[in-house]
This record gives structure tokens, C-alpha cells and sequence, in this order.
């Protein structure tokens, strides 16, 4: 069978996708659409290269539908929603659709869709899910979403030795988010509930996420426009800032926001400032309990995943 990943050039979901398609040793095929250049595909990682790549145009159906006529299921993985990532991922799914693709996974590898409704950046992701169940009721395909929470890679910003902090990230390369483990003196941004308590949130490594996708394409009733949410781990903020300490051998000081201070602090922010804007809404999700996944696949297959101590001892425990 073979499965297009759209993005599968990325370093984080791309290369753990069509890392554990690979790994099927034929049971399932990747092909990695790209709107790269064969001359800037020489940057690709070794085990992309591995993998058959198809050039598209996302803004041409003839493109698109002529990449995916012998591709039996397209996973997304398009970055986060820019100008045409609408557009983009609207196509790629009616394409999928007349070249007879049987399912079809939109990039939704974060949080539910109630929570990406409350953040501008992520809206989007909506948007694209309420055209992907229009194709489903409609019998043009089988879908599904697959939130996975937070990085769990995250934790690995912060640790010195360059080789094993590449490992801990596995190709993420943004910047730290709540846990500032990377700063002098380490500290954690708790969004609290109205009542001041800890929520709780999920983290998944992004090494696992390939793996949940296998169990998704193993699963053989119809995905049916449903959730197939997976969860490295499911933890409040109390034991994590505890794990913090323990692997880390440091102090972490805690703050606490709530949502009234979130709020204000979002009207200083310049939506221009898209990241800043994206953090603080997805804070002010945190103080509606909103962080956590439902692990559906955890549920369907026998993966175990990798939690949070299990991360930080495998990383932070080699400092």
C-alpha cells in the first residue's frame, strides 16, 4: 500500500512518518510529496532519501492528482496554516479524492478542534476539518485527525551535550514553550484553572507519532471522520515540574498565570508578532483544561510510547 505524506521532507513528522513506514519493510510505502527542488532534496535526511519523492505544485490539482494516482491514503503534514495553507490542504484532499484515494488525514497533529477554534494561528486547522467531514459524509473518502498534544521534545531544549540534545529534540527546532529548562535559572509557566489549580496536558514524543500512524492504517473498519488521538503520556503540571527537578538535578521556579492575566497580556502583543499571539491564546486553552488528547490509537494497539520520565532519563540523565 502506498502512503504519501505531504511535508514528509519536515525533520520532525515527515522523517517519523516516513521513518515508520520504512520500518514495515514493504507493507506499507512511503511517498514523500514535495514542493522542494531535486537540488535542495540533497538536504533531506538519509532515510527520506530512501523514500520515492514526487514534486507538486499544492495550487495545481493536475499536479496534485497526477502525484497520487496509485497512493492509496495521503497523510499531512503541512506546517503550521501560512497564507495558503487552506487553499493548500483543500486541494490535496479533493485531489485525493479523484485519484481515488481511499483515506485521507489533514495536518492536525496538535491539540483538538475546539482548542484550534480559540487560537487565530490555528483556526485554520478547523476550517480544513469541516471540509474534510463534508467529503466523508458525502462518501469521497475516509478521514480522520490525529492530535497528539505537545511535543514531548520540548523537555529536550536546554541540554548541553550538542549530540545527545539532538536526539532529544529528533529535528525539532523551535523555541521553549511553558518549560525554560535552556534559561540560567529553569522555570515553568503554569497556566492554572479558574479555581487555581493544575491542569493537565498531553505530551507525545515525535518519534512516536509515526508509529501511532501505522496502527491507524492497520486499523481496518473505516476511520470515519472521527478523532484517532494518541498520548506519549498524560500528566499535570505538579508531577512534571517534580521529573523536571529529579532529571534536570536543578531548582524550577514556578509561575503561575491565570486567564484574566493572559487575557491582558494578549492585548500588548502585536498580532504581527504571530508566535507571541499563538503561545499566549494556547496558554489561556491551558486555563480551560483543554491540553489534554483523548489516546484513542493507545487504546487500539499495542504501542507503548514513550512518557515523560522515560524521556528525561534517556536524555537528561546522560547530562
Amino acid at each position: 500500500m502506498r502512503v504519501a505524506v505531504a511535508g514528509g521532507t519536515s525533520p520532525t513528522l515527515g522523517a517519523s512518518i516516513v521513518s515508520a513506514l520504512l520500518a514495515t519493510q514493504g507493507r506499507y510505502t512511503p511517498v514523500i510529496l514535495s514542493r522542494e527542488s531535486k537540488r535542495e532534496a540533497s538536504r533531506l535526511l538519509p532515510l527520506q532519501q530512501n523514500a520515492e519523492i514526487r514534486y507538486v505544485d499544492y495550487s495545481s490539482q493536475t499536479s496534485l492528482v497526477a502525484a497520487l494516482r496509485d497512493v492509496e491514503v495521503v497523510i499531512s503534514v503541512l506546517l503550521i496554516p501560512g497564507p495558503d495553507w487552506i487553499t493548500s490542504q483543500v486541494n490535496l484532499l479533493h485531489a485525493a479524492e479523484e485519484a481515488g484515494c481511499g483515506r485521507f488525514a489533514p495536518s492536525e497533529f496538535a491539540l483538538t478542534d475546539h482548542a484550534h477554534t480559540m487560537v487565530d494561528l490555528l483556526a485554520a486547522k478547523h476550517v480544513v476539518w469541516k471540509e474534510v467531514q463534508t467529503s466523508v459524509s458525502q462518501g469521497k473518502i475516509d478521514a480522520a485527525r490525529f492530535p497528539c498534544g505537545m511535543f514531548m521534545n520540548y523537555l529536550g531544549i536546554g541540554i548541553s551535550k550538542d549530540d545527545i540534545r539532538l536526539e532529544a529534540l529528533a529535528g525539532f527546532q523551535e523555541g521553549s514553550f511553558l518549560v525554560h529548562l535552556d534559561a540560567p535559572f529553569p522555570w515553568i509557566e503554569v497556566p492554572v484553572r479558574a479555581d487555581g489549580s493544575f491542569p493537565n496536558l498531553t505530551l507525545t514524543d515525535i518519534r512516536d507519532v509515526g508509529s501511532f500512524i501505522v496502527a491507524a492504517l492497520d486499523i481496518e473498519e473505516p476511520w470515519g471522520g472521527r478523532d484517532l488521538g494518541m498520548a506519549g503520556d498524560t500528566l499535570g503540571f505538579i508531577d512534571l515540574i517534580s521529573l523536571c527537578e529529579r532529571y534536570t538535578g536543578k531548582s524550577i521556579q514556578v509561575y503561575k498565570v491565570t486567564k484574566p492575566e493572559l487575557v491582558t497580556r494578549l492585548q500588548s502583543i502585536s498580532p504581527g508578532q504571530f508566535i507571541q499571539y499563538m503561545e499566549c491564546q494556547l496558554e489561556i486553552v491551558g486555563t480551560l483544561d483543554q491540553w489534554v488528547i483523548d489516546p484513542t490509537l493507545n487504546r487500539l494497539s499495542s504501542i507503548q510510547p514513550m512518557t515523560v520520565e522515560q524521556y528525561m532519563k534517556r536524555y537528561w540523565g546522560r547530562e
